[in-house]
């Protein structure tokens, strides 16, 4: 659950951000590819999390990288606002993400909750 919770806020944080960064016109293709982008570079960052011990930061400055080379190619926008909408999002998702957590009791029904 923990996975998906991630996923979710990990789009809910990057996507309005990529998006501030483009006018009107440009913005659903924006939202498209970052939304693209970040479904392929999830899974590869938690595969690679899950299956080595790299440290979490060099991973996700890894994925940066390449989530600047995908904005500069698929959006063609300049590799100066690629680079700095790369950096804020995922700085800022990557903070969320380490700071956000469901409660453990999240999905249990009432009656499975205890008080004690």
């Amino acid at each position: 659950m923990d996975l998906a919770f991630n996923l979710l806020l990990i789009l809910i944080i990057e996507l309005p951000i990529i998006g501030f960064f483009f006018k009107r016109t440009k913005r659903t293709s924006a939202y498209l590819f970052a939304l693209l982008i970040n479904v392929i570079t999830w899974p590869i960052m938690h595969a690679i999390r899950l299956n080595t011990e790299w440290n979490l930061l060099y991973v996700q400055c890894g994925i940066t990288v390449i989530e600047v080379v995908a904005y500069v190619f698929l959006l063609q926008c300049s590799l100066k606002k690629a680079l700095l909408m790369a950096i804020i999002a995922n700085s800022l998702s990557f903070v969320a993400i380490k700071y956000i957590k469901l409660p453990e009791n999240f999905l249990k029904k009432p009656d499975e909750i205890s008080m004690y």
